[in-house]
């Protein structure tokens, strides 16, 4: 018995501490997105990003909403052994086309983030594009 709490005891430990890990690395990319929607279009900064094991990623998008982009840009999160968390953000994501968010598995990202206004909305979206492994 006392097996079974120490274990599941050290799995919610490893849990938060994977979650931590998750954050921190999602807190990297939105606050350089927000820095770079501050300053206006045609910004530009290459970021990385390590997505921990068993872990993904998404920026612009609301779960179970994402044909419901561009009205939900303003929003991110992370799925970890699939439970969700969405928080919203000061900046607005989109992929490379300009035509939905993007998300990330697990792994090392280099990212590109640039800012564009969408002339159609006249929204400025911090676009985020993937240029290959660090």
């Amino acid at each position: 018995m006392l097996v079974l709490i120490s274990s599941a005891s050290i799995s919610g430990f490893l849990g938060e501490v994977k979650e931590r890990e998750t954050m921190d690395e999602v807190t990297k990319l939105t606050a350089a997105a927000e820095q770079l929607s501050i300053r206006g279009e045609g910004s530009e900064l290459v970021l990385e990003i390590d997505v921990p094991q068993g872990a993904s990623v998404i920026f612009g998008t609301l779960p179970g909403r994402e044909d419901n982009w561009p009205e939900d840009a303003d929003n991110y999160g992370f799925t970890i052994g699939g439970k969700s968390k969405f928080y919203p953000a000061f900046a607005s994501f989109s992929n490379y086309e300009l035509n939905g968010p993007v998300s990330f598995g697990p792994g090392k990202h280099r990212l590109i983030l640039s800012t564009k206004i969408d002339q159609e909305s006249g929204r400025l979206f911090v676009q985020i594009s993937e240029t290959g492994a660090g």
